[in-house]
């Protein structure tokens, strides 16, 4: 199961790099190219319902680059702590994951969208026979009503997930209503089955809601999740809540 330390000076130093780097992820006008970026500041990084930094700070951020055909890639980074045991030396333990993907979307109808994409979820510096690293697949099917309500589904699946333990299959139900004060509610509801839950742990259902508004220049979001996992709290996957604030450019 992906129950996903970075000292102060790594934090650091990818916050720098992330800030630093934002003024090139502007389009240029005609550029059939659009870039964009994202930082965030996270009070806990929460991954399908389970704490990736055993319930501490997250520093964030990415990089994207789309088409205006559709197709599209990207990157993104955060620290993580995982819950490892004296078994796995601190010189192989994980402290940062790096993303990569690439995909494609588009829109049907008024206000339908859908979209594919392939992802990479690495950790450089963990030990290689941990086999952290894994490989994503994704489709996305998407709704949205003139009045800003949005529909969402989701479907992943994983030949191997974290910690090379089988195969996984992710499902995801959205739903979010954007107003035009700058208020937003989420809601979400998903469900992980793994293919060998002897090695992978218990398959599980998670849930949660946020309630997202504007602060200055930036975007902040009170977010809620839980799950129905047995041993919930060993894994960092019981109820919390916790604050989020970012920026897109």
């Amino acid at each position: 199961m992906k129950s996903k330390v970075m000292t102060f000076s790594h934090k650091t130093t990818l916050a720098t790099i992330l800030l630093t780097s934002l003024p090139i992820a502007q389009a240029e006008v005609g550029n059939p190219f659009e870039f964009s970026a994202n930082v965030a500041l996270t009070s806990d990084y929460v991954f399908r319902g389970i704490s990736q930094t055993d319930e501490g700070f997250a520093i964030q951020g990415g990089f994207d680059v789309a088409h205006e055909t559709g197709f599209s890639m990207g990157t993104w980074a955060s620290n993580v702590k995982y819950l490892e045991d004296n078994t796995v030396n601190p010189e192989d333990r994980a402290d940062i994951e790096i993303d990569l993907y690439v995909g494609y979307d588009g829109k049907w109808g008024d206000g339908g969208s859908y979209g594919i994409k392939a992802g990479r979820y690495s950790y450089p510096g963990a030990g290689s026979h941990l086999n952290y690293d894994f490989n994503e697949f994704n489709i996305h099917l998407g709704y949205a009503t003139p009045e800003g309500i949005e529909l969402g589904f989701a479907y992943d699946y994983a030949p191997e997930v974290f910690g090379d333990v089988g195969a996984g299959h992710h499902y995801v139900l959205t739903l979010g209503q954007k107003m035009p004060s700058g208020l937003g509610f989420n809601v979400h509801v998903g469900q992980l089955n793994f293919s060998d839950n002897d090695k992978a742990g218990d398959d599980y259902i998670y849930y949660g809601a946020s309630l997202s508004f504007p602060i200055a220049n930036f975007d902040a979001a009170l977010s809620y999740s839980d799950t129905d996992l047995d041993n919930a709290k060993s894994l960092n996957a019981d109820d919390r809540i916790f604050f989020t604030l970012s920026k897109s450019f």
